[in-house]
């Protein structure tokens, strides 16, 4: 009995280990029948079969299939230009990896996040995603084509945004060599890309034209039009910037060819399906319309009480609604006047605080300053004294001498002179400069700053917001590094404060009875700003404020 029970058993772990084997199996003929409609250019059908994929995945209950389809069905979106709807499949897939625990599905969600951020111009949000990539992937001794992409687009952001050459050249070497380790003909093709783009946009046209060429060969080598339509278009643009307007012209021409035929493989897939939902509504149709058509006369009755009662329903239900959207509209000027008087009385309450700050600290220098050192120099000016009372007068002179340097401390604190007289750069300069003479903290400071001055009012502001979020860092953080930038335009300020602490759950920030949130949410608020706080325990905070000037 127990060798039949044993038996039994293992029969059935077979026949699990089988079936599971065979969902394996059929989730893989998905993934090679993506690659293949990927290759041909056909992105509608890519779609289709990435939907199909990812019903499956999700019938098998498998998290590893699962997140690997969601991402298959952000590069579908991708690949019809729908980037919005791209990233928001990016994120479940980044969600679901990181549930299972697949570092593998993370960095691969993190790395194409950061990349289409980077194409909406959010560089902050790029960095982060990217750098996070590259640290799960330093956990590892290989992904060798995996680490190309990424350095790839790290050095884009790096060169283009940041304006950083040197860094920017550093990542797009490093991505070469990564996919020549790897073997891998489409990342070579991506990487000489990058770098064309790169030698193009320093002046050397003619070394660019040689990358491009070279990752159009590749690109023809595995048939990838995505990738060729990418490298052609490029090349058109390094043959314009070396005079070479025939071969710029050609190049461009069999571009437009390239398109023009997926497009229209695209449209033909799409119209075959359209036609086919619309047969099989018509069919539908027609059917319910025989069917009503046989019972109609007996429901006749009945539909014209219903259409009344329907229709007194209807009557009262639209007075219901018009009602309540003037209530709500009443109640939403009632409190759009509320928040507009609590905005101004708080900015009237900043500002007095500010001029009063100023007020002191002038006060103190000018007036307290004087008098100690007019206290000084008289001491200083006594010509005898007996011995026994040179002790004192050297103790009152240094008394006084800590009394000058203690007013003078609390009169920068009340109010930077740098802010004052120079401008919200020097200021954070000298506030960085500070906090790092202390060997506790080293604050990297990157202001991207105009050539006209900010507003006294918004520099004091972006000086507060500052002071108050690096505060809270050194109180709760526990890091070495902090990394703040600022970079304003004509209409925009935008300020990025990022450090490599223990993070924490942002959704305690609500209930926090600490006074530096609501201070830093006041004072964004006020300016018309907006705040966004990315926080985990164990990966740091990232601070975003954007406001107009």
């Amino acid at each position: 009995m127990r060798k039949l029970y044993v038996y039994i058993i293992t029969i059935l772990f077979c026949f699990g280990s089988n079936v599971a084997l065979y969902a394996q199996d059929r989730y893989e003929a998905y993934i090679q029948q993506l690659d293949i409609v990927f290759r041909k250019g056909d992105y509608a059908a890519y779609l289709k079969t990435a939907t199909e994929a990812l019903q499956y995945a999700e019938r098998s209950n498998n998290c590893n299939m699962l997140g690997r389809a969601q991402l298959k069905m952000a590069s579908a979106h991708y690949f019809l230009q729908d980037k919005n709807t791209s990233l928001q499949w990016m994120q479940s897939a980044r969600k679901t990896a990181i549930g299972c625990g697949v570092d593998s599905l993370v960095w691969i969600a993190d790395r194409q996040m950061g990349a289409i951020y980077f194409e909406k111009s959010k560089d902050d949000s790029s960095l982060f995603y990217l750098k996070e990539a590259e640290q799960l992937l330093n956990k590892t001794d290989s992904h060798y084509a995996e680490r190309s992409y990424l350095y790839a687009i790290l050095g884009e952001l790096r060169y283009r945004h940041f304006k950083d050459t040197i860094n920017g050249k550093k990542c797009f070497d490093m991505a070469l060599d990564y996919a020549v380790k790897a073997n891998d003909t489409i990342k070579m093709a991506f990487a000489n890309v990058k770098l064309g783009s790169y030698y193009n946009s320093e002046g050397d046209c003619r070394r660019a034209i040689g990358y491009y060429q070279t990752a159009v060969s590749l690109y023809k080598a595995v048939n990838l039009p995505e990738g060729l339509m990418y490298a052609t278009h490029m090349l058109a643009w390094a043959y314009s910037e070396c005079g070479e307007a025939k071969l710029s012209y050609e190049t461009m021409l069999g571009l437009k060819t390239m398109h023009d035929s997926i497009f229209r493989s695209e449209t033909a897939v799409k119209t075959a399906e359209y036609r086919t939902l619309y047969e099989t509504e018509k069919k539908e149709r027609e059917n319910l319309l025989l069917q009503k058509k046989n019972v109609e006369e007996k429901r006749k009755t009945q539909v014209l009480l219903v259409s009344s009662i329907a229709s007194l329903v209807i009557l009262i239900a639209a007075f219901w609604v018009i009602y309540t959207r003037y209530k709500v509209k009443k109640k939403a000027e009632m409190d759009e006047r509320i928040a507009l008087q609590q905005k101004l009385r708080f900015k009237a309450v900043m500002e007095a605080e500010e001029k009063e700050r100023v007020r002191i600290a002038r006060e103190l220098h000018d007036s307290l300053g004087q008098m100690l050192s007019a206290a000084k120099m008289n001491i200083s000016a006594m010509d005898s004294y007996h011995d026994d009372e040179a002790k004192l007068v050297d103790n009152a002179k240094k008394l006084i001498d800590d009394s000058v340097k203690e007013v003078r401390t609390i009169s920068h604190n009340l109010m930077p002179t740098s802010l004052m007289q120079k401008g919200i750069e020097p200021a954070l300069n000298e506030l960085a400069a500070k906090i790092n003479d202390t060997g506790l903290l080293h604050i990297d400071l990157l202001v991207s700053a105009g050539d006209e001055r900010l507003d006294s009012s918004v520099e004091i502001a972006i000086y507060r917001i500052v002071q108050e979020v690096v505060n809270n860092m050194i109180k709760h953080s526990k890091a070495n590094r902090v990394e703040v930038m600022l970079d304003y335009n004509a209409e925009k300020v935008y300020l990025s404060i990022k450090d490599n602490g223990v993070g924490f759950d942002t959704a305690n920030i609500e209930t926090s009875s600490g006074i530096g949130w609501r201070n830093i949410f006041s004072r964004v608020y006020m300016m018309n700003g907006d705040v966004q706080i990315q926080s985990q325990p164990g990966r740091g905070t990232l601070v975003n404020i954007e406001f107009a000037k």
